[in-house]
């Protein structure tokens, strides 16, 4: 009974955090949700630290945003890795165990999921939702590029305080209309 609850609650935590990341609630993020609330129990961790999972996902959409925020995988540090294939299937490794695992929608859920509620997915069973194949493991050429540090120097990185602080003008260049004649105007400046 306790364990439900838990997961109740982490999902819904989850759920609030992706939605506001996401700009607003729908049933393919409800599903990133539940993938990540699923990943995070069958590798047996509560809330993992940033760089100790890498996410390869290969759907494109409104899922890896709450990748993202739930399970600290970002496409900039290389741990949120895309192979488009257009399915419903992620597969997430712990860095720190080597433990994996391989969450693939079922074709059924697939097929009618923009039909379906957020709130109806986020309280289905898992395995209404999920079945499990084995992880490929990664190769070694993934693990370098996705272990390696951020190779940029402090000095080169700008330092920048809070607010907008280049002029408006700057940004002209890059305000441009349709019309082809504005577009060529606007480069001779």
């Amino acid at each position: 009974m306790f364990r439900k609850a838990a997961e109740r609650k982490r999902i819904q935590s989850f759920w609030t955090d992706s939605v506001r990341f996401h700009g607003r609630p729908c049933s393919i993020l409800a599903l990133g949700v539940r993938v990540c609330d699923t990943a995070l129990r069958k590798l047996d961790l509560s809330d993992p630290e940033p760089e100790r999972l890498v996410c390869v996902s290969e759907y494109v959409g409104c899922c890896t945003d709450a990748i993202q925020v739930c399970l600290h995988c970002t496409a900039g540090k290389k741990h949120l890795l895309y192979y488009k294939t257009g399915r419903l299937i992620f597969t997430i490794y712990d860095l720190n165990s080597e433990n994996s695992v391989r969450i693939c929608a079922r074709p059924e859920i697939s097929e009618s999921l923009r039909d379906l509620e957020p709130e109806r997915i986020l309280s289905m069973p898992e395995d209404a939702l999920f079945y499990f194949e084995a992880a490929h493991p990664l190769t070694e050429r993934t693990r370098k590029r996705v272990c390696r540090p951020c190779d940029a120097p402090a000095a080169s990185v700008p330092y920048r305080d809070s607010g907008v602080q280049d002029s408006p003008e700057q940004f002209l260049k890059f305000d441009l209309s349709d019309n082809e004649a504005c577009r060529t105007a606007r480069r001779r400046k």
